[in-house]
């Protein structure tokens, strides 16, 4: 593992669901449910206010709902080809998400009903997303390399991420942090950066290859976050300091990651078909979910004390059943 710490300030409808199988791994299980409509692409994933899991449906342009029995529920966009891809629960008891192709935000409350929200600024490609600590949404917009503050009403302000070209910020994943303070990771110049809620952004560089994708708050209150070109999970602390810990194959390539239930950091990692739990102490394990290519991206966690898992390419959503005698910093 290596620890740095540095920084720059810059001012500035319903499916059935089929299940599939349960495939087992060290002391937990993956059980796969699958998506009624084919090759729509489930992305990123939620745990909704009513007590379900929400997740975005790429290529079909759906926003979906799952209960912790496998049952879906499946709510088309207004706009063809939107193209959604991150979800969030707000501060409002709605589910708000990214649609990236329609350059839209949009907002579903639990009962199904969809309000989309146009961004000011044509082919900005909103990518990840969160509830804000000042209650509006905040979203990355990797087309024009900004973030972006949403009010609950629709209105936008923007903050551009400063750079010098040729090489784009392209930023990705979006969290609140502890300090209460908006961080992202810009996966074109491989850096975490942090936004203050009066636009003051502060940059932290990784190595140029790493490649930052997601990111979220864990329970040691260090924002965690994965590299997927690098093949590693980093954690920085709220003033800077960077640690790295490598994951076990050089085909790794993690992409979701959320803090657990059970007190660890778990992950996606597309490039060996697995999940990932890494402790906050940085010991690393990682489990099999299933056979042939799936595709693993979102994770989040699910209301039954479980992680739940988007699976792209075999068009699933999947539960991993946490054992909870490897949980690591819950008190009894």
């Amino acid at each position: 593992m290596r620890t740095r710490h540095r920084g720059t300030v810059f001012v500035a409808v319903i499916a059935v669901v089929a299940l599939l199988g349960t495939a087992c791994g060290g002391g937990g299980a993956a059980t796969h449910f699958a998506l009624k409509t084919k090759n729509s692409q489930p992305a990123g994933i939620t745990h909704g206010p009513d007590g379900h899991l929400w997740f975005t449906e790429f290529s079909a342009g759906r926003i979906a709902r799952v209960n912790t029995a496998g049952k879906m529920d499946e709510y088309p966009l207004p706009t063809d080809r939107a193209g959604p891809f991150d979800i969030t629960s707000g501060p409002d008891g709605n589910l708000w998400f990214t649609e990236f192709s329609a350059n839209k935000i949009g907002r579903i409350t639990p009962a199904g009903e969809v309000k989309e929200f146009p961004l000011p600024n044509p082919r900005s490609g909103p990518y990840g997303i969160a509830a804000g600590p000042d209650g509006n949404i905040w979203f990355a917009l990797q087309k024009t390399d900004r973030i972006a503050r949403m009010t609950l009403d629709g209105e936008v302000k923007e903050f551009a991420i400063p750079y010098t070209g040729p090489q784009r910020p392209n930023p990705y994943g979006v969290a609140v942090g502890k300090d209460g303070n908006i961080w992202f990771t810009e996966e074109g110049l491989s850096k975490i950066g942090r936004i203050t809620m009066a636009g003051v952004i502060t940059e932290f560089p990784l190595d140029p290859k790493a490649g930052p994708a997601d990111l979220t708050l864990g329970p040691d209150g260090n924002i965690w976050f994965t590299e997927h070109y690098a093949g590693k999970v980093g954690r920085i602390t709220p003033d800077g300091v960077i640690t790295e810990y490598p994951l076990g194959s050089k085909k790794s390539s993690p992409k979701g990651i959320v803090a657990a239930p059970d007190g660890n950091i778990w992950f996606t990692d597309l490039g060996t078909n697995r999940i990932g739990r890494v402790t906050t102490s940085g010991d690393v394990k990682d489990y099999a979910v299933g056979d042939g290519y799936r595709q693993l991206q979102g994770i989040a966690a699910g209301p039954d004390g479980n992680v739940w898992f988007t699976e792209t390419h075999a068009n699933t959503v999947s539960r991993h059943t946490l054992d909870r005698s490897a949980a690591e910093g819950k008190k009894p």
